[in-house]
Parts: structure tokens; sequence; C-alpha cells
């Protein structure tokens, strides 16, 4: 399905249910340059780094300076900690977790704590979630 779901809609699910499976990833070895690349893409606003499907960082469009060479490693300006959450976690708690970010977007982690399974990503309104 593609669209959003409301928060009401959400809020009975499981994160799996919601986020997006297969969120767009650069390799964890990808430059400045590359995520600018991403970036241009107005609606894309968390730039995910993955290595042979291992999580290693997430760059927000605000936590890419200006300044930053393109040919610079991403990973320099990646947060390789974010708040995270699993596939299995009830989507209230997701949403307590959302709620006063700036940017409302949480990785989703497996079990394991390290591969990526998705992305949780609620719209630019902050009022439903972006699935496809």
């Amino acid at each position: 399905m593609d669209g959003t779901l409301t928060r009401e809609q959400a809020a009975g699910m499981l994160v799996g249910e919601v986020m997006i499976a297969n969120p767009k990833t650069l390799p964890a070895s990808a430059l400045v340059g590359d995520v600018r690349g991403v970036f241009a893409k107005g609606t894309v606003r968390t730039v995910l780094l993955v290595e042979d499907g291992v999580f290693r960082g997430a760059i927000e469009r605000d936590a890419l300076p200006g300044t930053a060479a393109a040919d610079e490693p991403a990973r320099r300006f990646a947060d390789v900690q974010p708040l995270s959450t699993t596939p299995g976690t009830p989507m209230r708690d997701a949403l307590a977790l959302l709620d006063g970010r700036d940017e409302p977007r949480l990785v989703v982690l497996d079990e394991d704590g390290v591969t990526l399974r998705g992305l949780l990503c609620a719209d630019t309104a902050g009022t439903g979630f972006c699935v496809r």
C-alpha cells in the first residue's frame, strides 16, 4: 500500500506493519556528495548507511554541514546510535518516542540491534505515517 496512515489508524498496530520495510539506503562507504544527491529529492530527510544489511548510521538533512566536502566520508556526519525501535514494538510506544522530535523518524532495527529492518517515517505534518 502506498500513501499515509493517520496516527489514529496506526496506533493499534505494530511498528513492523507501519514502517517502510525497504527504505532507500547508501553503502557505509558513501561520500558526502552521494548523500547530497539523495537529499536533492526534497521529500528525503534521512539517509541510512548500511553495510551488508548492518545499520551503520543515519544522516539527517540538517546534520550535513554545507561546508562538508563532496569527497568526505558521509559516515563522519552520521548518528551511529539514533533513537530506534524494533518491528514488534507497539505503535503506541513508538508514537511516544516520536512526539516532540524535530525529525519524526525512527530507525527500525531487528532484535539483534544491528540489522536494518526499516524506517518509521511520519509525514511532514506529523499527523500520519508514510507507507509503501
